[in-house]
């Protein structure tokens, strides 16, 4: 028969097992993980022929199709746009914005961010379109003059 456990004898449970299979668990969600630059808004692109591809980047204006709007990923509104813009342009000191608007969306809202985005100052405003699956910026337009 076995004799019982005295108490300056005790029973301890090895825990590297354990810590390993938590690592490997940690590992591959890791690797799993899909990271995705836009969380907001569904946005579908319109196609065209003519681009131009600017580097500058700074301020991005997405329109959903229902006129919802985001200004670098923070959700904002007509109304709050003026104050939002003045405050991002003061903070990153840009003069570019680029709208991302989607191909479904109705012109007036673009139009209405394009006036608020000239009202604050924007003197550079872009109409981003996609070309071969590829997000590009197109129309580089300055503000104030009629040329595109």
């Amino acid at each position: 028969m076995s004799e019982p456990l005295t108490q300056s004898e005790g029973v301890e449970l090895n825990m590297t097992p354990l810590i390993d299979c938590v690592f490997l668990l940690l590992i591959f969600f890791m690797v799993t993980t899909v990271f995705t630059s836009s969380a907001g808004l569904k946005i579908e692109l319109p196609d065209a022929e003519n681009w131009q591809k600017i580097r500058e980047t700074k301020m991005n204006l997405s329109i959903d199709d229902d006129g919802r709007m985001e200004l670098n990923g923070k959700v904002v509104t007509k109304n709050s746009l003026v104050g939002v813009l003045l405050d991002e342009k003061r903070r990153t000191g840009t003069i570019t914005l680029i709208i991302k608007a989607d191909k479904d969306s109705a012109h007036e809202y673009t139009l209405d961010a394009m006036e608020i985005a000239k009202e604050v100052g924007i003197e550079t405003i872009s109409l981003a379109v996609e070309r071969d699956d590829v997000q590009i910026t197109s129309l580089k337009k300055r503000a104030g003059t009629d040329a595109p």
